[in-house]
């Protein structure tokens, strides 16, 4: 037990794994003091105008990403909340989907409910669980994961990327003596996840793990799904950024979010030559700050930086008579959406 609250207590010294509630409320303020600079809480509901919300809630992750070259995108199939199991097997193999697979809710967030399928039986058990329209896609196994930060203030020719993470996964490697229990005690990151890594993994807790034996314990690159995130905005070149600035101008009214990236490699990144899993707006971070070796202070000027971004971005679409959602509407918006 004192083991436990000592990991506990020791998680928590780290920054990145600080609860949001506690660490988001400098940014809170900040996003007060501009909605009153701009005269109103929702002014950032125009800044993709296009969508609602500007992709911050009720915006489907299936809306749009049609607008791209089809070789850019994974299969996926839209599945509504009655739909069985029968039928999606049925319509995965019209696809060409096949297992393994992911599931996510079409309006997810933070990685909520996004799954690797590998059998019918888990297919079952997801839709039991998640009760609302989700996306089936094919995984796509590629050894690299990007989240890519963009913007572009309207009437500019050329937009910019502030920001390019690399998400790695979380192994356990067997030692022939120790217990899948006992490496994750061991290991430096995913002891940090012990309650949720026993519930996931129970039918293993016990186990001896081979010597020979590696064990990937995630494979959705999220922050809070146990992927470290690396900042490699070296990457950014003018290369790069025209090929992701290309693929965004597709889609009218975009001005500002952020693409989840699978490559082959890192050159991929410049010659387009790589897999969308997902395009987010204005919910989306900047999640470069999630790197441990960056500050907390570090932290608070990035995401300050990108609010006033955004804020800019606001002002300028409002003058071009894209008007904010009202308060009403917004209210009423995250209420249905339960954000």
């Amino acid at each position: 037990m004192a083991k436990n609250i000592y990991t506990r207590i020791q998680k928590y010294t780290r920054r990145e794994f600080r609860p949001g509630y506690i660490f988001d409320i400098p940014v809170y303020l900040y996003f007060l003091y501009l909605a009153l600079r701009a005269r109103h809480i929702g002014f950032f509901s125009n800044i993709n105008p296009s969508m609602m919300l500007s992709w911050f809630a009720g915006y489907g992750k299936h809306e749009d990403i049609d607008k791209f070259d089809e070789k850019l995108l994974p299969i996926s199939i839209y599945i509504k909340k009655w739909h069985d199991s029968e039928y999606i097997e049925q319509y995965m193999k019209k696809k060409n989907i096949q297992y393994p697979c992911i599931a996510k809710p079409t309006l997810g967030r933070t990685g909520r409910d996004v799954k690797k399928i590998h059998t019918t039986k888990q297919l079952k058990t997801y839709l039991n669980h998640v009760h609302e329209d989700i996306l089936i896609q094919e995984f796509i196994d590629y050894p690299l994961e990007f989240w890519i930060f963009y913007y572009r203030m309207p009437g500019e020719n050329q937009g910019h990327i502030t920001g390019i993470v690399e998400k790695k996964f979380m192994f356990l490697h067997g030692d022939g003596k120790s217990s899948f229990e006992k490496l994750v005690e061991q290991h430096p990151r995913a002891r940090y996840y012990y309650s949720q890594l026993k519930k996931e993994y129970a039918n293993m807790w016990e186990n001896i793990i081979a010597d020979w034996q590696k064990i990937q314990l995630n494979y959705i690159g999220n922050h809070l799904r146990w992927s470290t995130f690396y900042d490699v905005s070296y990457l950014i070149t003018p290369k790069v950024e025209k090929t992701i600035d290309d693929i965004s101008k597709k889609i009218n009214g975009f001005y500002f979010g952020r693409y989840d990236i699978k490559a082959i490699n890192k050159e991929s990144l410049s010659t387009g030559d790589f897999k969308i899993i997902e395009l987010n707006g204005m919910w989306s971070l900047p999640t470069h700050i999630y790197d441990p070796k960056h500050s907390i202070r570090n932290a608070y000027r990035t995401l300050f930086y990108h609010w006033k971004i955004a804020y800019r971005i606001s002002k300028e679409n409002k003058k071009r008579g894209h008007k904010f959602v009202s308060f009403t509407e917004i209210r009423k918006i995250i209420k249905q959406y339960g954000i």
